[in-house]
């Protein structure tokens, strides 16, 4: 074995950390970014945005690089693009230049997440496998809690710029961690070209589609129209580019298999709502009830530290009880969970706010384990990789519309509140709306659900 394992270990968690905090630390400061910039909420929408964008697109062969060029020095080359994009993220000047830094900030945080996986597959014994996995999800949750509370303090005591430092220092460790104890390796293989503008038009798909969501500061229009045809017909571009590509970014066939789509789509719509209460969230709480920015950072922290805990249990409910009443259980918490965030909050203020994350979170870890154990379940060995690539595409495609169009929802609907309404009302008015329109959504799924599970039984 080429890395010790626990040097291997820290580095890798490290990275995962990193990237994990790279979206939850900032989400906090997004109500302390508006203010200072300026900046217009659609605006403010494109510093989460960008980041998912870009690790959407770039995800897909950051596998590929590192397979060419070495996975230690892919890892490095990651590394250090998330921390100088870090770094001069602090010291932007404008919104703009903030929305660029963050891109490349996903670019590094893509290598970082796909890098670090290969890395364990390829470098820890078979029989710790499982082992390595379960503390690479254990840190990613960790940076997922860690990252409301740790910025709401920062936020409070040094202003938003610090948010960037401290991934800045954090990068400067994990680099100097991984020349430590990573050492150089040869490249897999050379050939197998990477398709780079396969990539570019999964961007400018997945981009016209978020700029289609956030474009109207008023109402949709016909640019909201356009860029959403724009978007629907570079992805069918993109589709059929991949059915005739010989190495494909991702592999396309696999969507004709029926239970696979409907379970990539469950997976989009709650990794929407899970984006939306990061979004909603911090502005409600801040915005709304009036708190500071540490206990808004507390309070967003309740969620991942919960997920800390029912991840595990999550995967053992499903071995005992199967995917499927797993699943129908986790949907129907997911909606309680839901109306509570949406009717709640106006009756027992952040209170009411918590149950709602209370019940969403086991959730998700439920909805997590089932899906994709049925998701994996439906497709042969060979196909696995390919599976996994779109999992990931149909779960960042549901990140950027809770990112994006429910992201809009809730500020044009905190807009259109009667005029007499006070800020606090109006704030949960916008949150009241935004999550009855997400129960709207799960409700179909839980009905095709339950049909599905009765069809079966009927056998």
């Amino acid at each position: 074995m080429k890395y010790t394992d626990k040097g291997l270990l820290t580095t890798i968690s490290l990275c995962i950390l990193l990237a994990s905090l790279g979206t939850s630390i900032v989400n906090i400061a997004l109500p302390s970014l508006t203010a200072f910039f300026a900046a217009s909420f659609q605006a403010i929408q494109w510093v989460v945005i960008a980041y998912l964008l870009t690790i959407t697109a770039f995800v897909a062969i950051a596998g590929k690089l590192a397979d060419q060029h070495g996975h230690e020095k892919t890892l490095l080359f990651g590394i250090v693009v998330f921390t100088l994009s870090s770094l001069a993220s602090a010291y932007v000047s404008n919104i703009w230049l903030l929305i660029v830094m963050r891109a490349i900030q996903g670019v590094g945080a893509a290598i970082l997440l796909t890098v670090s996986m290969a890395m364990v597959k390829r470098n820890i014994a078979k029989e710790r496998t499982g082992t390595a996995m379960g503390i690479l999800g254990t840190m990613s949750a960790i940076g997922t809690a860690i990252g409301p509370s740790a910025g709401g303090l920062l936020l409070s005591h040094f202003g938003w710029p610090s948010i960037f430092l401290l991934l800045t220092f954090l990068g400067i460790t994990v680099f100097f961690l991984a020349k430590r104890f990573l050492t150089k390796e040869e490249p897999i293989y050379r050939s197998g070209q990477i398709h780079f503008a396969d990539m570019l038009l999964l961007s400018f798909t997945v981009g016209t589609y978020a700029l289609a969501m956030t474009i109207s500061k008023e109402s949709f229009n016909i640019y909201t129209l356009l860029l959403f045809l724009v978007s629907l017909l570079l992805g069918m571009l993109f589709f059929l580019v991949q059915k005739r590509r010989t190495h494909r970014l991702i592999d396309v066939s696999i969507t004709k298999n029926k239970l696979l789509i409907s379970s990539l789509l469950r997976n989009l719509i709650v990794s929407c709502l899970m984006m939306t209460t990061l979004i909603v969230g911090p502005f409600f709480l801040a915005s709304g009830l009036g708190f500071s920015n540490d206990v808004v950072g507390g309070i967003m922290s309740i969620g991942p530290m919960i997920s800390i805990f029912t991840g595990i249990p999550s995967g053992k409910i499903v071995d005992n009880i199967g995917t499927e009443l797993t699943m129908n259980t986790s949907l129907i918490i997911l909606l309680a969970g839901t109306l509570c965030l949406a009717l709640l909050p106006g009756i027992f203020g952040w209170v009411g706010y918590v149950i709602g994350i209370i019940l969403l979170t086991p959730g998700y870890q439920l909805f997590q384990a089932a899906n994709n154990t049925s998701i994996m379940s439906t497709v042969g060995e060979k196909q696995t990789g390919a599976v996994s690539g779109i999992l990931n595409l149909s779960r960042n495609i549901g990140l950027i519309t809770g990112a994006s169009l429910m992201g809009t929802l809730f500020m044009k609907a905190t807009e259109s509140a009667p005029e007499a309404a006070s800020q606090s009302e109006r704030m949960f008015f916008g949150l009241q709306i935004t999550f009855l329109f997400v129960a709207f959504l799960l409700i179909p799924l839980i009905l095709k659900s339950l049909v599905h599970k009765y069809k079966l039984n009927k056998k």
